[in-house]
């Protein structure tokens, strides 16, 4: 069999996307696959340290299955103790061909029991045979370092011999699961240790050991049905091999096949690769990144932005802008002989502390009485609804990242908009230039009024004194002639009280317009605080959680 031939895309690019993603879920997903993964990229970096010149073969299987005698069959020589009595093996025997090298790669595998394979067994003089026919052409000069692993068996009544196995299957480049006629179909096997290696299939061989003890009739379909089985496994193209260690079956094809995937020199990489797709499979499927959005939508912001303006209070703030206005309006061109009962009431900007330096310097925190129970909650709901509806589509990992993104400045958030609110330009001392038109016409018109008032008075004292006084002029145009001095003053109340209408008027207006521009600025400037708080945090989750998915892609291959 011939490996498969290496994804465009580097390994080591694949292991940095693998690292990169890992640093992008942690605290995202569950810890046990971070943990997994974690080991295995401190795995492949330790094994890529090692002999690139030796391929390690594990062989794996249930009790009974004959591991020990297939491995002294493909070695030409018993170095495995074979017996009847189980478990037979208990602890890893290492049969290598081309030692020079592998001291340090068979310390790290933990394997005490060495053999040192002479050029008189089968496996090496097969192995320093040439290649012949396309094989030759995919392959490396030179005889091939080959480890052989005799592990404990996977189904052992020691818990210890179960955890050397399992341990093994991770380490070793290539994987043989030999199983017998009585246990190929066995789901410990299948369901524990092969499956979760689907798609290692470049790197996996099964062998249906002691095939002797079938009938000739039955092999064809046992060997059908244990290829099923690992098709089912996700082993889509890993062969599926009859041997028998008793009678030699088959074991020249087997030594072929792992002698060839050894002359390539391309187990380590492939097992690797396919690790690393497996890993970010597992991520995936721990916290799938993928259907997150790229960033908030702006209609989410502005109904965030809303819902934050009611806590805010800016619609009261809008308000107490707009009387501010008109307060200060009427204190200019209202009639001033009643000017003195609008400085009696207080400004409305000033009773909720806006607008009011402190020191010259800065303002002060505003007076606004807190949010009632339903602001608050349309606040913190506004909050939610945002993260939700940032992190539409993802997974709930990702969610409830999104979610806490949101509310990691939840405690802040009162103070913030509260500041955002005392700290705006709201033009609390402006005044408008029809204000000083208006007031001088009411001086001008109490003035009248005054003269005229004091003409009338000076008449009435000097009549009262028997003084004649001097003839009054009279205004003839009149219905009814009227002296002069009561025109004056008739016409002063009136123009005074017209000009106090009008500039209620346009006080109206215009503090209405100032209502307006408040309004803009304050939702504006808590636009702003959220943004800050909340909406930045939400755009860095949903970004880490786009390179995440871009990372689990490349490193799964895709």
């Amino acid at each position: 069999m011939s490996l498969r031939r290496p994804r465009t895309t580097p390994l080591h690019e694949r292991l940095d996307a693998l690292d990169r993603a890992l640093s992008a879920l942690d605290g995202i997903a569950p810890g046990e696959a971070l943990t997994g993964t974690t080991e295995l990229l401190e795995r492949i970096d330790r094994r890529r340290a090692l002999s690139a010149e030796h391929t390690v073969i594990g062989l794996f299987g249930a009790t009974g299955s004959g591991k020990s005698s297939l491995l002294n069959a493909l070695i030409g020589k018993d170095v495995a103790r074979a017996a009847v009595r189980r478990p037979t093996t208990s602890a890893p025997l290492a049969a290598v061909l081309g030692d020079a090298g592998s001291e340090a790669l068979l310390d790290w595998l933990e394997v005490e029991e060495r053999h040192a394979l002479d050029e008189g067994t089968a496996l090496a003089r097969a192995a320093n045979k040439p290649a012949r026919g396309r094989r030759a052409r995919r392959t490396e000069a030179g005889t091939p370092g080959v480890v052989l692993l005799d592990l404990p068996d996977l189904d052992s009544v020691e818990s210890a011999h179960r955890d050397i196995a399992e341990r093994m299957t991770g380490m070793v480049d290539v994987i043989v699961w030999v199983t017998d006629p009585q246990k190929y179909a066995d789901a410990l096997l299948h369901h524990e240790f092969v499956r979760p290696f689907a798609g290692h299939d470049a790197v996996t061989v099964l062998v249906l050991n002691q095939v002797d003890r079938l009938r000739e009739a039955e092999r064809e379909g046992v060997l059908a049905s244990l290829a099923a089985i690992a098709r089912a496994d996700g082993l889509e193209s890993a062969p599926v091999l009859a041997a028998s260690a008793e009678t030699g079956e088959g074991i020249e094809e087997l030594r072929e096949h792992l002698l060839g995937i050894a002359r390539s020199r391309e187990a380590v990489v492939e097992r690797h690769r396919a690790d690393v797709r497996g890993a970010a499979a597992r991520l995936r499927e721990a916290a799938d990144p993928t259907g997150m959005a790229e960033r908030s939508s702006p209609a989410a912001i502005d109904t965030l932005a809303r819902d934050l303006s009611l806590a805010a209070r800016v619609e009261p703030v809008a308000r107490a802008v707009g009387g501010s206005y008109r307060h200060r309006a009427a204190r200019r061109v209202g009639w001033p002989p009643l000017r003195w009962i609008r400085s009696m009431r207080a400004d409305p900007l000033a009773r909720l502390g806006i607008g009011r330096g402190r020191d010259g310097e800065g303002l002060e925190r505003t007076s606004l009485p807190a949010p009632d129970a339903a602001a608050s909650a349309r606040a913190s709901g506004g909050v939610r609804r945002f993260a939700d509806d940032a992190s539409a589509g993802g997974s709930d990992p990702w969610r409830a990242a999104v979610r806490a993104a949101a509310r990691s400045e939840e405690e802040a958030l009162p103070d913030a908009l509260d500041q955002a609110v005392a700290e705006a330009d709201l033009r609390a001392g402006e005044t408008s230039w029809w204000w000083r038109v208006l007031d001088v016409l009411q001086w001008l018109a109490l003035l009248i009024g005054v003269v005229g008032l004091g003409w009338l008075g000076l008449n009435a004292a000097l009549a009262f004194l028997g003084v004649p006084p001097p003839p009054m002029p009279m205004v003839e145009e009149l219905w009814i002639p009227i002296p002069l001095p009561t025109v004056m003053l008739v016409l002063a109340i009136a123009a005074g009280i017209l000009l106090g209408v009008a500039g209620s008027a346009i006080a109206a207006m215009s503090g209405a317009w100032h209502r307006r521009r408040a309004r803009r600025l304050l939702t504006a400037r808590v636009r702003g605080t959220a943004q800050d708080l909340v909406v930045e945090p939400v755009d860095e989750t949903l970004h880490q959680a786009r390179q995440a998915a871009s990372d689990l892609a490349l490193a799964h291959g895709e």
